[in-house]
């Protein structure tokens, strides 16, 4: 069996650029060092561990060309679940293991797996919130691409794409933070933060300011004027958040939203806030657009 510390030495040092891979019996204190070298990586699931660790006791974890990979600063890129296997069972499994992998790879790494597009904006760019980014980035990109929010779930979106989005939308990436400073036990008393965030920033393209005045006296239920149509949404988002069939569709609460701010920008008062029929649902055609 090889022992990692001379493959360490024996292997190629900094003037090698390339991954390359080695067998190694991974032990449960090489096991524990690469897993405190990690950065960013996904949250770890103690079903899969457990489960890994019973394989391991029971002999029937084995080489199988699955590989751990370590980046090009020794960091623990992908093999979280079966290091921390390693270590609960307390045995040494030998494993593939490739070295100098690049980091940015990590976008491609489990493509086919579970790691969600957070995970992957999370470790592979190391953002901050990267969950609400993630859900941020899909309603702008739905929004800018076909001019509406459906009810369903927008197309897929790889995380280089919403990582280029981002870089180039630097005010995007604020978005949460931003969000948070309204109060968010009261903006979720409405509808989602990144449902607001979103909302926010898409007022923000008519006047930045404007939409910050609004979103804040809509969260928090401030009138402006006679009739202002803040506190009939509100109420009314608040009746459909509160109702036993769960929570009001996502298009339902844009729309709704962008129809008030059209008539609050207005000066218009409201006396009543309905949703779509039955049966005349909003379409892409239809939709309310932010005046």
């Amino acid at each position: 069996m090889l022992d990692v510390q001379k493959i360490n030495e024996a292997a190629p040092t900094e003037a090698c650029t390339e991954p390359y891979a080695e067998v190694v019996d991974v032990t449960p204190v090489l096991a524990k060092s690469w897993l405190k070298n990690t950065k960013q990586n996904r949250p770890i699931s103690k079903a899969r561990v457990k489960h890994y660790a019973r394989l391991i006791r029971t002999g029937q974890f084995h080489l199988n060309g699955e590989t751990v990979k370590l980046d090009e600063d020794g960091c623990l890129l992908d093999g979280q679940h079966r290091c921390s296997a390693v270590v609960a069972s307390g045995q040494t499994v030998r494993m593939l293991v490739v070295f100098k992998v690049a980091r940015s790879s990590i976008v491609s790494i489990d493509m086919g797996r579970s790691r969600s597009l957070a995970d992957q904006l999370k470790v592979a760019f190391n953002y901050k919130r990267s969950g609400d980014l993630s859900t941020i980035v899909r309603f702008i990109l739905e929004w800018t691409e076909t001019g509406w929010i459906s009810p369903s779930t927008f197309r897929q979106i790889t995380p280089t794409e919403a990582h280029k989005f981002l870089k180039n939308n630097p005010d995007v990436e604020a978005l949460p933070q931003t969000i948070s400073g309204f109060d968010l036990e009261l903006v979720n008393v409405i509808m989602t933060r990144n449902q607001a965030a979103f909302l926010l920033w898409l007022f923000s393209q008519k006047d930045a300011d404007l939409a910050k005045v609004f979103m804040r006296n809509l969260v928090h239920g401030i009138a402006e004027y006679e009739g202002d149509p803040c506190i009939l949404l509100r109420r009314k988002l608040m009746k459909m958040r509160g109702d036993k069939y769960g929570d009001p569709r996502r298009n339902i609460v844009v729309g709704l939203t962008i129809q008030t701010w059209n008539k609050w920008r207005a000066r218009k008062s409201s006396t009543l806030v309905r949703a779509p029929a039955a049966g005349q649902s909003w379409v892409a055609e239809t939709f309310p657009r932010p005046n």
